[in-house]
């Protein structure tokens, strides 16, 4: 075991320094290079630092080398050219909270309670102090920790990453960045302007609101410094960049919805194009993020060492449209636009379907704060809402890319079956350590890496779960209803669906399928021509035995009765916002503000939204 910096009789060992990076790719894939195993690694060079890059609902086609038209992205491409690309890499969850719990826990999480929706910035609860992360895991190795980016795991002091979950040092926001007001942009939902949205260091608030102009520089500040700290002292390190970029601002002012600093863009020097950024500049600056840790990699002589991982948590939330959200890619869920109610109307968070003659899918939304102003804007339809918040391709399959010099040969590409749940269980085998007794769902998928063809990873009997909420009946409180599993898979291809239904909360009801819709997810990206269940008889009744067990696996006794896990997400409370000063109106400095949301219904273009 790694029980310090040093190891053998009196050697210095070279540190293997593990950064993983996963961007999911819109291409078909070129098989590997066998370069080595991880066990040869191991023993030869000593455990592995571990960086993980998290972007924040990166829609599929939004990184140039998978297909994005405008957005210019060179670091994500140097790791595409230096490393693997993994095709069939799948979220482990609908949302935000449960997906960044999936990535830190290795288990569903229905397991540890981030369930059914996200934690908004009154949540009483958190991931709970006892649950261990990879962060914990790591610790325990001798391993520097920090995090850098955003949290969404619970803000209240006790569920902070920096308290019980294993990390150092934190700098960051708590939650989604459409959880409170910036200057310039107030939320239609914040009635006393006053719930600004903070950065935290550690455990305190160190800016609020804040300065998302300045935010990208301070991450990637913090971030390269730490790199340089760790390797100078030759310690192994675990490093957690979970971007803000590229979730949208609050409601209702969809012309604010994305920010970035120019400079970080491919725009030409002094071009601002008259306005905000738009989402291709938070793309592209969210790139820049990525191109400063590996040029940081790189000055401190470990980038040879190092094993990249970018992945994003979910898919685009397509109800809040192309302005401010990103792409499907060839994940168009076809099978659910031609079934669903063509009077369905989805809108972005907090408006309401109120059609007129002339705007038959027109939402509005009126602000709480005074003076009250309204806001109009057309929705989509209901079969056009995949992505976040649904168990559709678009929000399931992620971009993905893994580097690591020496050890996975460059320009390769697999289509493995592999998840987000994969993470800890592989990290942990590289660094030595088993994994049986943690309960974990996922599965070392190192060999996936190593391998020389990706038709050695025997995954056709590999089964993944995809739970959501939104369901009409059930025990937990409408909208919600109950959180089920509505579709497997089994294999890298056969996706069976139990529940269809769009994201979130629309008003398009589920739809029960049994024998269950089946789908080539591989062959038929855009899920539009199901599968005749006559010819897989077999294979839905194991599917439907699978899904029984699973399911049996998740229920704990409560006071003697099995039953699911607390839903840990539902209760919230004013008294929990984050707040540095009521004194100062919860900010932190007296610098000017526009309380002023300046546009009225009548003034504002026919796409305007918010985001969660």
């Amino acid at each position: 075991m790694w029980s310090g910096y040093c190891r053998g009789s009196g050697t210095r060992m070279k540190l293997v320094m593990v950064i993983l990076l996963v961007i999911v790719a819109a291409t078909s894939f070129m098989p590997g290079i066998f370069v080595t195993s991880h066990e040869e690694v191991r023993k030869k060079e000593g455990p592995p630092n571990i960086v993980i890059l998290f972007a924040d609902n990166l829609g599929y086609h939004d990184i140039e080398i998978f297909g994005a038209p405008t957005a210019k992205t060179p670091n994500v491409n140097r790791l595409a050219s230096e490393g693997m690309q993994l095709g069939n890499w799948n979220s482990a969850a609908a949302l935000c909270s449960p997906s960044r719990a999936a990535l830190l826990t290795g288990k569903y999480p229905v397991r540890t309670g981030i369930y059914p929706a996200t934690f908004e910035p009154d949540a009483v609860h958190g991931l709970l102090p006892d649950e261990p992360t990879l962060a914990n895991h790591l610790s325990k190795e001798g391993y520097a920790t920090a995090m850098v980016g955003k949290w969404h795991l619970g803000h209240r002091p006790e569920h902070l990453p920096t308290t019980h979950h294993g990390f150092d040092t934190w700098v960051g926001l708590p939650y989604h960045p459409s959880g409170g007001s910036t200057d310039g942009n107030i939320c239609g939902s914040d009635t006393h302007s006053n719930m600004w949205l903070p950065l935290y260091e550690n455990a305190t608030i160190s800016q609020q609101p804040v300065n998302l102009h300045t935010l990208a520089e301070r991450y990637a500040t913090v971030a390269t410094s730490f790199i340089h700290d760790a390797s100078s002292r030759n310690q192994p390190f675990f490093l957690y960049v979970p971007f803000s970029h590229v979730h949208q601002l609050c409601a209702p002012r969809q012309d604010l919805c994305q920010w970035a600093d120019f400079s970080h863009t491919s725009r030409p020097e002094g071009e601002d194009g008259g306005g905000p950024a738009s989402y291709v500049d938070a793309v592209e600056e969210m790139d820049w993020i990525a191109g400063q840790v590996l040029d940081a990699l790189d000055s401190a002589g470990v980038a040879n060492d190092t094993l990249v991982l970018f992945t994003s948590d979910n898919g685009p939330w397509v109800a809040q449209q192309a302005s401010c959200a990103g792409s499907k890619g060839p994940f168009e869920g076809q099978w659910l636009k031609e079934n669903v109610d063509s009077a369905c109307t989805a809108c972005p968070r907090h408006y309401t379907h109120d059609p007129t003659p002339e705007q038959p899918r027109r939402c509005t939304y009126a602000t709480t704060s005074l003076p009250i102003q309204h806001y109009a804007v057309d929705g989509i339809h209901c079969g056009e809402d995949s992505g976040l918040g649904s168990t559709w391709e678009a929000n399931l399959r992620m971009p993905a890319l893994a580097r690591w010099p020496n050890h996975i040969a460059p320009q390769t590409k697999s289509m493995a079956l592999v998840s987000t749940l994969d993470v800890v269980p592989t990290i942990m085998k590289l660094v030595g350590q088993t994994t049986t007794h943690l309960g974990l769902d996922g599965m070392d998928i190192s060999s996936v890496f190593f391998e020389k063809d990706d038709n050695n990873w025997d995954d056709e009997k590999r089964v993944l779960f995809f739970w959501r909420d939104g369901f009409s009946e059930g025990p937990l409180p409408p909208p919600a209803g109950r959180f089920d599993v509505t579709a497997v898979k089994l294999g890298r291809s056969l996706k069976a669906w139990f529940y269809t239904k769009s994201a979130h909360n629309n008003a398009d009801p589920e739809v029960y399928h049994d024998p269950p819709l089946l789908f080539d997810v591989v062959n038929d990206p855009a899920e539009s021509t199901p599968l005749d269940p006559t010819q897989y008889y077999e294979t839905i009744q194991y599917i439907k035995q699978l899904v029984t067990e699973h399911k049996a696996s998740v229920l704990v006794n409560h006071h003697g009765t099995l039953e699911y896990p607390t839903a840990l997400t539902l209760d919230r409370d004013d008294k929990y916002i984050p707040c540095v000063n009521h004194e100062t109106n919860c900010r932190t400095s007296a610098e000017s503000q526009d309380s002023s949301n300046s546009f009225a219904s009548d003034s504002i273009p026919q796409n305007l939204a918010e985001k969660k």
